[in-house]
């Protein structure tokens, strides 16, 4: 049987994060989620692989922005990730060159094509 794929969504926003969630399951992953970045690092700390990232970069309380961005893409060299940011000037040095960036606020189709275009992948309607 092949391999549940695997996706991380980290939103400090219960609504949003359940939005991005749907979206990612209807396309087959199963979905964790988490308010921070050390808060995700947790949960898939033994997970064998995650293969897209959906993150809010920085973010709250976190001081450094692309924590969990190095540790995941370390172990997950071709985890697709997908960069929801609040400030479109938000400096993202940490974040992997190929990470797809996200201007909040965003319409559901924004979303679901960012993490089409992301994964490389389409669900029909």
């Amino acid at each position: 049987m092949p391999r549940q794929l695997l996706a991380v969504v980290i939103e400090p926003s219960l609504p949003l994060a359940q939005a991005v969630s749907d979206v990612l399951r209807q396309r087959g992953y199963e979905t964790v989620t988490s308010p921070t970045h050390a808060g995700a690092a947790r949960q898939v700390e033994q997970r064998e692989r995650v293969d897209v990232l959906v993150a809010a970069v920085p973010a709250p309380g976190e001081e450094h922005a692309g924590a969990y961005l190095e540790e995941a893409r370390g172990k997950n060299g071709s985890m697709s990730i997908v960069i929801m940011l609040s400030d479109p000037n938000e400096p993202l040095d940490d974040a992997p060159a190929d990470a797809l960036r996200l201007i909040k606020p965003f319409s559901r189709q924004e979303l679901t094509d960012a993490i089409d275009r992301a994964t490389g992948s389409h669900v029909p309607e």
